[in-house]
C-alpha cells in the first residue's frame, strides 16, 4: 500500500496494520503488527512541514497510562534551548519542584496557527463568505533539572515541540539507554541508516526479530522494543531513538522515578550488542568542522535531502519538492543567494568561493520554500552527507554533529568483507616496470611498431598478466553511454581492465583512496550496465573482480585503514551478488 498526502488529510487517522509502505522502504516481516493502538498524524504546516507517523494513544493493556516522550538536554545548551522556546512561542508556566527535580512547563499560549494548504486550492467549492481556515497544533515542553545535580536535565515535548530540540540534546541518547536496557528478541521496529548499497534508509515492522541479523554497513538508530526487566520497566512496548517514548502510569510530577532509573541504567553494562554511530567529543567536532569546510571549498562531500527523517521517535516522511536559498550570516555581513530548485554541493561550493567573509561551516544555513507548506530553515551541516578522514580515522555527519562508528559496526562489516575469496597475487616489480616502460618510449621515438603508446604501470600490468595467463586485454575499451538524467550528454564507461573465461576484472594501482574508490565505482557501474544489457558486452559473465596493488603489506582487504575504503568495497560487494556473480579481489604488493 502506497500512501499519499490523501491519506494523510486533516482528521483522517489510520492505524498501525494500515501502513505498511510510505515513500521509502517500510518492509513488513509477517502480516501481524503488534497489539496497542495507534495512530499516524498529519502534523500539517510545522517547522519541517512533514507527514508524521507517530503513535499516541493508550495501550491495550488494562489500566490507565500517560505518553512520554523523553530527551535528554546537554547542560551548557540549557540557556540556547530555553532561548529557543521563547523564540517558537512557548510560554514560560508554572514550576514544581518535587523528588528532587525542579519542572517547569511551557505552552504555545499564542498560536496564530498554519494555513491549510487546501483552501486556496479548493477555494470555488467554499460557501462564500466563510473565514481562511488555520489548522491550530498546540504544543508544549516539561523541562526537567536535577535540584542537587544541575547537569542531569530531561525534556519532555508534547506536540511538535519536538521538531526544536535537536541541537540541544544528547543525540544517541535513547539508543545508548537501549542497549543497555531493551529485550532484543522484543524487536518489533527498526529504522536504520545505510553506509554501503544503494538503500539510503530503511524502516522494518517484524513480527519475530532475529538476533545477529543486522546487515553490513547498517547503523541503527530507532527501535520499538521492550525492556528486559519488565518488573522496572513494565511490559508496554518503548521506542529508542534520540529520545525515549513510553506509556507509564505515572503523572508528570512523579517523572523523576524514571529519570532515576534511566541515570542508574546508564550504569548498566551493554546488552545488545547494536550497529550504531557513536558521537565524538565536541572539542574534535570543532576541528572537523574546520577540516570540512575547506573540503566543500573544494567541492568535496555530497547533499543529502532525505525522504524522511526521524525527530526523537516520530518518523517523518515530506511530499514537497522546494526551491532553495542558501545564506552565511557572519559578524560583518549576510550574504545570500538563491538555487532554484537545485542544491548540490557544486553550488554550495561556489557561493563559499564566491565570499571570503564565509569562515565556518557553522555560518551557513539553507531556506527550503514551498508554496503549500511555507518556508523553513536547517544548517547545512545538517544536510550534509559527508564523510572525511582526520588523524587515522573516519567521521560521518549525521543531524550536523559528527560520528564515528562503533566496534559492532566495523565487526559486521568485517565479517562480511572476509567472506569474499581474496587471492594473494603476485608483485609489481618497480623496476620491471621501469626498464619496460623505457624500451618502449624507446621504440615510440624511433617509429618502431608497438601494439599501442600507453606507458603508465597498469598498462604495463595488464599486459603482463594478459600474455602470461590467456586473460583478454579490455583496458582503454570505452563504451558510449547515454546519462540517465534527461538533457545530459552521453559519457563513456570502461568496461573493465582483464577478462578471462566469465570472470571480468578491474586493476587498480593507487594509495590513494578517491581513486581505488572511483575504480570500485567504475566497476559497480560496469556490472549493473551489463546485467542491465545497457551496454552490449557478449560475453557470459560469472565472477566479476577487482584487483588492488597496494604498496603496503595487505594480505586481506580489511587490513587497509580506510572505512570509506571498505565501505565502498562492501557495497560493490552487495551489488555483485545481487546480480547473482561472484565477488573475488585480487590483491598484489607494489616493490619499489
Amino acid at each position: 500500500m502506497h500512501l499519499n498526502r490523501e491519506h494523510f488529510a486533516s482528521g483522517c487517522l489510520y492505524t498501525a496494520g494500515a501502513v505498511s509502505q510510505v515513500n521509502a522502504t517500510i518492509r513488513r516481516k509477517q502480516e501481524n503488527w503488534p497489539t496497542y493502538t495507534s495512530r499516524t498524524y498529519c502534523i500539517g504546516n510545522s517547522e519541517m512541514a512533514p507527514l508524521v507517523l507517530a503513535r499516541e494513544g493508550t495501550p491495550t493493556e488494562a489500566g490507565m497510562a500517560n505518553t512520554y516522550n523523553i530527551y535528554k538536554v546537554k547542560p551548557h545548551k540549557l540557556e540556547q534551548l530555553k532561548e529557543k522556546l521563547r523564540a517558537v512561542g512557548l510560554a514560560e508556566q508554572k514550576t514544581h519542584v518535587a523528588q528532587a527535580y525542579s519542572k517547569t512547563f511551557y505552552y504555545s499560549e499564542v498560536n496564530p496557527g498554519n494555513d491549510v494548504w487546501w483552501w486556496d486550492t479548493y477555494r470555488t467549492f467554499f460557501k462564500d463568505g466563510l473565514p481562511a481556515p488555520k489548522n491550530i497544533f498546540n504544543f508544549g515542553m516539561l523541562l526537567c533539572q536535577h535540584t542537587a545535580q544541575p547537569e542531569t536535565i530531561y525534556a519532555v515535548s508534547l506536540g511538535k515541540s519536538h521538531f526544536y530540540l535537536s541541537k540541544f540534546i544528547q543525540l544517541d541518547f535513547g539508543i545508548d539507554l537501549a542497549i543497555r536496557m531493551a529485550d532484543e528478541n522484543s524487536i518489533l521496529l527498526k529504522k536504520s541508516r545505510y553506509f554501503t548499497g544503494t538503500k539510503r534508509q530503511d524502516v522494518s515492522s517484524y513480527q519475530q526479530f532475529q538476533i545477529d541479523s543486522y546487515e553490513p554497513g547498517e547503523s541503527v538508530d530507532h527501535l520499538k522494543l521492550k525492556a528486559a526487566d519488565k518488573d522496572v520497566w513494565g511490559k508496554r512496548n518503548i521506542i529508542f531513538a534520540d529520545s525515549i517514548q513510553m506509556d507509564m502510569d505515572k503523572a508528570p510530577l512523579e517523572l523523576s522515578e524514571i529519570f532515576e532509573q534511566i541515570e542508574r541504567s546508564y550504569q548498566d553494562d551493554k546488552i545488545i550488542h547494536l550497529p550504531k554511530l557513536e558521537a565524538v567529543i565536541e572539542e574534535l567536532g570543532a576541528e572537523l568542522d574546520a577540516v570540512a569546510f575547506e573540503s566543500l571549498k573544494r567541492g568535496e562531500g555530497d547533499v543529502a535531502i532525505q525522504e524522511f527523517q526521524v525527530h526523537g521517535v516520530a518518523i517523518c516522511f515530506s511530499f514537497h519538492d522546494y526551491d532553495y536559498r542558501i545564506s552565511a550570516r557572519t559578524a560583518d555581513d549576510i550574504y545570500r543567494k538563491d538555487l532554484g530548485n537545485t542544491l548540490d554541493i557544486v553550488n554550495i561550493s561556489e557561493f563559499i568561493r564566491d565570499h571570503a567573509g564565509i569562515t565556518n561551516i557553522n555560518e551557513i544555513s539553507v531556506q527550503f520554500k514551498n508554496e503549500e507548506s511555507g518556508p523553513f530553515t536547517k544548517p547545512l551541516k545538517e544536510l550534509l552527507d559527508f564523510p572525511i578522514s582526520f588523524d587515522g580515522a573516519d567521521y560521518f555527519l549525521k543531524s550536523g554533529e559528527w560520528f564515528v562508528f562503533n566496534q559492532t559496526f566495523m565487526e559486521y562489516l568485517k565479517r562480511s568483507l572476509e567472506s569474499i575469496d581474496i587471492v594473494i597475487e603476485e608483485d609489481l616489480v618497480e623496476a620491471d616496470f621501469q626498464n619496460w616502460k623505457a624500451e618502449k618510449e624507446r621504440k615510440i621515438a624511433a617509429n618502431e611498431p608497438v601494439d599501442d603508446k600507453l606507458t603508465y604501470r597498469e598498462a604495463y600490468f595488464n599486459q603482463k598478466i594478459c600474455n602470461e595467463r590467456g586473460f583478454v586485454l579490455l583496458d582503454r575499451q570505452l563504451t558510449l553511454i547515454q546519462s540517465l538524467k534527461k538533457k545530459k550528454n552521453q559519457y563513456r564507461v570502461e568496461i573493465a581492465d582483464i577478462f578471462k573465461s566469465g570472470e571480468i576484472i578491474s586493476v587498480k594501482i593507487s594509495e590513494t583512496n578517491s581513486e581505488l574508490i572511483y575504480n570500485i565505482e567504475q566497476s559497480k557501474d560496469s556490472v549493473e550496465l551489463i546485467k542491465r544489457k545497457t551496454i552490449k558486452f557478449d560475453k557470459s559473465i560469472k565472477t566479476a573482480s577487482l584487483w588492488f596493488v597496494f604498496e603496503g603489506d595487505i594480505r586481506n582487504i580489511t587490513d587497509y585503514n580506510s572505512i570509506q575504503f571498505l565501505l565502498a568495497v562492501e557495497s560493490w560487494h552487495k551489488l555483485v551478488k545481487g546480480f547473482g556473480l561472484k565477488p573475488k579481489i585480487y590483491i598484489s604488493k607494489h616493490v619499489i
